[in-house]
């Protein structure tokens, strides 16, 4: 189990402080989490799973897509479980350039895989929690040994679901953050640090 580095009451760096694109510069407000603490962060996790999960073959983690891509591929690249296990990947559709739906429109791709397996799904960051109850509850339905959590960004929000991850990196404010595969509007993904997109970008 790994709990989150919180990071809720951290002054944002400048965006000046880092090499970022300039089609970018002026969308952010600010960096909240480089780009060398994530991918520090990225390797303790990887060290947890490991101790976690050593010589299990039946260890399957889910992608899912899209946000959870880079981490999902950062993630992996760490773990030495010292046996071959399969990996599986999911899409999850809740936000569109639209309000959120309340249950997200999710489509697995080798469901038949899932049963007596230990399922790690990889999730970018954690929210309302809506998401990742329903993929949990998905997975839980095709018999599996047992099904775990981990997500890279975790924010502090009042959830209505009993979402419980076993592995989570950073615990953050309740604010609109970008890159490092987060987007907004499919954008943003490229960015390399955690930024926190400026609200005139939002359009509140």
């Amino acid at each position: 189990m790994q709990s989150p580095i919180d990071v809720r009451d951290r002054e944002c760096y400048t965006v000046d402080q880092f090499q970022i694109s300039e089609a970018y510069r002026s969308d952010l407000e600010g960096v909240l989490i480089p780009r060398d603490e994530i991918e520090d962060r990225v390797a303790q996790l990887a060290a947890a799973v490991t101790d976690e999960h050593r010589s299990n073959p039946d260890f399957y983690p889910i992608c899912v897509l899209k946000g959870a891509m880079r981490f999902f591929v950062d993630l992996l690249r760490e773990l030495e479980l010292a046996v071959p296990y399969s990996e599986g990947i999911v899409h999850s559709s809740r936000y569109q350039s639209g309000p959120a739906a309340a249950t997200p429109d999710v489509q697995f791709f080798d469901e038949e895989r899932l049963a007596g397996k230990d399922v790690l799904l990889v999730e970018d960051i954690l929210h309302e929690g809506n998401t990742l109850a329903t993929l949990r509850d998905r997975v839980e339905a095709f018999d599996p040994n047992s099904v775990s959590i981990a997500t890279l960004f975790e924010v502090d929000f009042d959830r209505d679901v009993d979402v419980d991850p076993a592995y989570s990196g950073f615990l953050l404010p309740d604010s609109f953050f970008v890159g490092y595969g987060l987007d907004y509007e499919e954008r943003y993904r490229d960015l390399r640090h955690l930024g926190v997109l400026n609200q005139e970008i939002l359009g509140d």
